[in-house]
C-alpha cells in the first residue's frame, strides 16, 4: 500500500511539472538579461567574480545556482557552477525563455487584471520591447537566420530597410555578408539603444544606421524610395490586428513606396494546425499574441495577401522555428 502512494505522488501530480517549469525558465532568463549565463555557457561561473554586485544579490545567485544544481541544469566543481548536457541543450534555445519572461512575464503575470476586464492590455503592463526583441534576436540566430540568409544568396540588393529591426544584428549581418548599406526602424527606444551599442561595436556606423519610429506609419520612412530589400520580421502579424484590410492596405502602400523590382523577406510564425499530437511553440506564441488582441494566419494566407497588395511571392518556405515560415517576394511589375 505504502508503495502504491509513493507511486501515485511522485507521478500523478502533473501541476509540479509546471511548477519546475515556470522557476526553471524564470531563473534562466534571469541569468541570461543579467549576464550570468553566458559565464555557465563558458568556462563556468564563480561567484566570487560577482561580489560587486552586493552580498544580497551573491546570495541570490547561490540560491539559483543551488536550485539549478538540483535539477540538473548545472554541476559544480570547488566553486564553479557549469552547465551539464542536459543545461546546454536547455540553453541551445535560451531566447524562447528570454522571449516568455523577459519580454512577456508582466502582462502574463497580471491576466487576472485583464481577465476581470479592470486592467487592458495596452494601457496596463504591456510587454517588454528590449527583451521580446533581444529574445527574438537569439532564437533566430539558429532557427531563423540561417534559412532567411539562404533564400538572400538567391536576390541582389544595396540597400536594406529592416522594419522593426530589434537590436538590428540581424541587419548588421546581411549588410555584412552581403555588401550592402541598411537602415534599421524599431518603435521601442530600449531596442534602439541596443541596436546603437552594437553597431558601433561592430564599427559599422557609416553603413549601418537604425531610427526610432513606428514601422506602421510608412510616409514617416524617407529611405523606401531607395531601397531594394525590405526586411520584416515577426511585424506584419502586427499590422493585421488592425484587420486584413489594414494589412493589405499597408503593404500595397509599400508596394507603391518602393522601386520597381525591389524584395520583401518576411519572417512569421503560423497559428497551431491541430490534431498533429503535442505542438511546441505556437499555440503559446498565438495566446500572448490573443491577449494583445493580435491573431496569426497560415503561410497560404500570407501568399494571397501580398498578391492582393502587388507582390508576387517568390519563395514560402519553413524554417527551424515552431510553426515559423519564410516568405520572399518582390514587387509585381507594373501590368
Amino acid at each position: 500500500m505504502t508503495a502504491d502512494i509513493e507511486q501515485h505522488e511522485t507521478t500523478q501530480r502533473q501541476a509540479f511539472d509546471l511548477f519546475e517549469g515556470y522557476a526553471l525558465s524564470s531563473v534562466l532568463a534571469s541569468f541570461e538579461m543579467t549576464g550570468l549565463l553566458p559565464a555557465l555557457e563558458g568556462e563556468g561561473l564563480d561567484l566570487e567574480t560577482i561580489t560587486g554586485r552586493g552580498s544580497d544579490a551573491v546570495a541570490l545567485a547561490r540560491a539559483c545556482l543551488d536550485y539549478l544544481e538540483v535539477r540538473g541544469v548545472v554541476e559544480r566543481d570547488g566553486a564553479r557552477h557549469t552547465l551539464t548536457p542536459y543545461g546546454r541543450a536547455v540553453c541551445a534555445d535560451k531566447g524562447y525563455l528570454v522571449w516568455l519572461v523577459g519580454g512577456y512575464g508582466e502582462p502574463l503575470r497580471r491576466l487576472d487584471g485583464f481577465l476581470s476586464g479592470e486592467k487592458h492590455y495596452g494601457t496596463h503592463h504591456p510587454r517588454d520591447g528590449r527583451w521580446v526583441a533581444d529574445g527574438a534576436a537569439m532564437l533566430g540566430r539558429a532557427d531563423v537566420v540561417p534559412h532567411a540568409m539562404a533564400l538572400l544568396e538567391s536576390i541582389r540588393f544595396g540597400h536594406v530597410l529592416d522594419l522593426g529591426c530589434g537590436n538590428a544584428r540581424f541587419l548588421l549581418n546581411v549588410c555584412s555578408r552581403f555588401g550592402a548599406t541598411g537602415t534599421g526602424v524599431d518603435i521601442s527606444p530600449e531596442a534602439c539603444a541596443e541596436a546603437e551599442k552594437g553597431i558601433k561595436a561592430a564599427g559599422q556606423g557609416g553603413r549601418v544606421s537604425v531610427v526610432q519610429g513606428d514601422a506602421g506609419d510608412l510616409a514617416a520612412i524617407a529611405q523606401l524610395a531607395e531601397t531594394d530589400l525590405v526586411v520584416t520580421f515577426f511585424l506584419l502579424h502586427e499590422i493585421l490586428a488592425s484587420g486584413r484590410d489594414a494589412l493589405v492596405d499597408w503593404l500595397r502602400d509599400l508596394a507603391g513606396r518602393l522601386p520597381e523590382g525591389a524584395y520583401l523577406l518576411a519572417a512569421e510564425v503560423q497559428p497551431p494546425v491541430g490534431g498533429q499530437g503535442r505542438e511546441l511553440f505556437t499555440p503559446e506564441f498565438t495566446f500572448v499574441h490573443a491577449l494583445m488582441r493580435q491573431r496569426l494566419i497560415s503561410g497560404p494566407e500570407w501568399r494571397d495577401a501580398l498578391t492582393e497588395s502587388g507582390f508576387h511571392v517568390r519563395r514560402l518556405a519553413d524554417d527551424a522555428m515552431p510553426g515559423g515560415i519564410l516568405v520572399l517576394a518582390q514587387k509585381a511589375a507594373a501590368s
